[in-house]
């Protein structure tokens, strides 16, 4: 009974301290109550215990059972987890563009690398598209090679960035002027975005104006020319179609092969300057199903003095999608003539 008459007799105390020392921390407060009345409370710590509980600081849960409401003080903010929230996140999603269903014939090729290009092996490429009869063309990347922009050690002598960017213009309008009717697509690759990288480091400034950007400079809107912008991922069908500059280490004897156990998908790519292609078998719920991957060739020098000795070809692939089904033709040119 005495116990019983001691715990109201407490509760009284530390009320009446609550009402008189508003604002003063939980803490001094417990402190001077325990030594006003020594011997009455057992710890320091008992008493700050439930001057926070009056005061409703003993967390959400604590603070809905009070039925007195008179010293409740806000909680801080660790406490009030239902308003807390995640910092925001500075993560880019990647976008993914997918070729229109009219879409059921689709030459595509990259690493043209103007001014470095090779015309004769362009012009095979070209009658190619034209005897069989594309719909659309993809450029897959590295259409320009932007050689006075790169880290790497150059020539000054070498041709300079406004007679690339003449000489891109120029492609374009050949390219649209071959195929007038058909939707016209390109991809920038790693080499384009040399000239974005240059921006970033040597004029940042520039970077949000429109007149430097890639697409207005090479006036793709005259050509009708439909950019994708750089890093997307792009679909045809059931393949998916990159640049290899996005897969570090996809090279290799075969990038194909490579490529494969890195997409595990249906897959063609540029970058490499080399064709190849492998396919495996996946073993699943079901019947197996085949998976291929391709890698494509190039269409600029084979020998370029910075690498005179290695296994490029010339090359493109032209894909014909059958319901959502895509069969690659993926050729190698010698000379002219398409192998």
């Amino acid at each position: 009974m005495q116990k019983k008459t001691n715990q109201k007799e407490s509760t009284k105390i530390i009320l009446e301290y609550l009402e008189k020392f508003k604002e003063t921390p939980s803490k001094a407060i417990a402190r001077k109550i325990y030594n006003d009345f020594i011997g009455f409370f057992q710890t320091e710590e008992h008493v700050y215990s439930r001057v926070r509980y009056y005061r409703g600081q003993s967390g959400v849960h604590g603070r809905n059972k009070i039925s007195n409401k008179q010293f409740l003080q806000p909680l801080k903010a660790n406490f009030m987890k239902t308003e807390l929230n995640l910092p925001e996140s500075h993560t880019k999603s990647r976008g993914t563009f997918t070729f229109p269903t009219g879409c059921k014939r689709l030459g595509v090729f990259g690493d043209v690398h103007i001014p470095f290009h090779d015309n004769i092996a362009l012009e095979a490429m070209f009658n190619k598209f034209e005897e069989e009869n594309v719909d659309s063309i993809l450029i897959n990347g590295d259409l320009l090679d932007f050689y006075q922009l790169s880290f790497h050690e150059k020539d000054p002598r070498q041709v300079h960035f406004k007679q690339e960017i003449e000489a891109g213009k120029e492609f374009l309008a050949y390219i649209r002027a071959r195929f007038p009717d058909i939707p016209i697509y390109y991809i920038t690759g790693n080499h384009e975005n040399r000239f974005e990288r240059y921006l970033r480091i040597k004029a940042a400034e520039l970077l949000d104006i429109d007149e430097c950007r890639l697409d207005v400079i090479l006036h793709v809107a005259e050509y009708r020319v439909e950019v994708i912008p750089f890093r997307s991922k792009v679909v045809f069908g059931d393949y998916t179609i990159e640049h290899g500059d996005k897969i570090p280490g996809a090279g290799g004897v075969v990038p194909a092969r490579t490529l494969l156990m890195r997409l595990k998908s249906n897959s063609i790519v540029n970058h490499f300057h080399k064709s190849s292609e492998s396919s495996q078998r996946v073993f699943g719920v079901g019947e197996p199903t085949m998976i291929k991957a391709y890698s494509l060739g190039c269409l600029c020098d084979l020998n370029p003095e910075y690498m005179e000795i290695n296994e490029w070809n010339h090359g493109f692939a032209i894909m014909k999608k059958h319901n959502n089904l895509v069969t690659v033709s993926n050729y190698r040119i010698e000379g002219n003539i398409i192998i």
